[in-house]
């Protein structure tokens, strides 16, 4: 055997160990060769988001310097060209140091592999958004679903893995409990624009789980809103929004689920200003007077006081 026979086959290895994918001599096939920058193309299923950061001026530095020293992972396109598989940042470090061609391993796979291999190379990454991290979940998800109806060609019957469900499966594969795998999946039903706040943590992402089961219509309503109005929702909001606005169909009505209230905002702000124990409030107050009616008292003397001290203060009435 060959050199370069004996490194394709331990590329194959490789890339068969690093991704899952079970071989089949009689239907798989592997090969590498140097491909055009140009007939490779993203994968439909790819949805991180390549950035013009400092790591990929770093990447694409290397790149000049050594070239691609990872081959891409790639598979034939129906109509020509190659579908990326693993490798979409490096084509765009590539394409910024102007490379010609690249090398490649092409690989014979089922859509099924083929999503589980996309998924897999974005999990794998240093950092990862929550809403990239969901979607690769997701398509990981499905993939292993679609996997479990088929009948394997070998056995004639259904795989193993049918025994377990998909999300088990994910779960067990990646150390994370199977609750974490559903709520990942169920937030890429969440609209593009929530997603994005929940990736830069203006929406927890257990609201943003909640709120991806209203309707999109009434999720573009409350982005709107929420937008507009600079309103914050978190865990316990979004579940009260999930179920009062189950049967919206109006802005109007999302409008006056999510609209702070000034009453209780007030209250809250009322009760949490100034702190008095319990021992003081024995001292000084009546038995019968509660917590806002104490803390009236406190505020109307700060009141005076600061009128008389503070020439800087504003003199707001204090309503009851």
């Amino acid at each position: 055997m060959s050199m370069s026979e004996l490194e394709r086959l331990k590329k194959e290895d490789l890339m068969d160990g690093l991704f899952g994918i079970s071989k089949d001599k009689k239907t798989d096939s592997v090969m590498l060769k140097e491909i055009p920058l140009t007939e490779l193309h993203p994968s439909p299923q790819n949805h991180f988001r390549v950035e013009n950061d400092d790591a990929m001026e770093e990447l694409s530095a290397s790149v000049r310097e050594k070239g691609i020293l990872e081959p891409f992972l790639v598979r034939e396109q129906d109509g020509g060209g190659y579908e990326i598989l693993s490798g979409h940042r490096r084509r765009h470090a590539a394409i910024r140091a102007e490379l010609q061609t690249v090398p490649c391993i092409i690989k014979k796979v089922s859509d099924e592999d083929r999503d589980i291999i996309v998924a897999d190379s974005n999990l794998q990454r240093p950092y990862i958004t929550p809403s990239e991290k969901a979607w690769a979940i997701r398509i990981k998800y499905d993939a292993i679903k679609r996997k479990q109806g088929q009948k394997s060609e070998i056995e004639s019957k259904k795989v193993p893995g049918a025994l377990l469900n998909s999300a088990q499966t994910i779960a067990e594969k990646m150390g994370l409990a199977e609750k974490t795998i559903k709520r990942y999946v169920r937030l890429t039903y969440l609209i593009e624009p929530l997603q994005k706040w929940v990736d830069e943590k203006r929406l927890p992402l257990k609201a943003g789980v909640q709120l991806s089961y209203l309707p999109e219509k009434i999720q573009q309503y409350l982005y709107h809103t929420m937008n507009a109005e600079n309103i914050k929702v978190n865990e316990e909001k979004a579940e009260e929004l999930r179920r009062s606005l189950a049967d919206a169909t109006t802005m109007d009505e999302v409008f006056q689920a999510i609209k702070p209230n000034p009453a209780a905002q007030k209250k809250t702000k009322l009760r949490t200003e100034v702190k008095v124990n319990k021992n003081l409030q024995r001292r000084f107050f009546p038995p019968d007077y509660d917590e806002e009616q104490i803390q009236q008292v406190i505020l109307g003397l700060l009141d005076g006081w600061a009128i008389e001290h503070n020439p800087d203060y504003k003199n707001e009435k204090i309503s009851g």
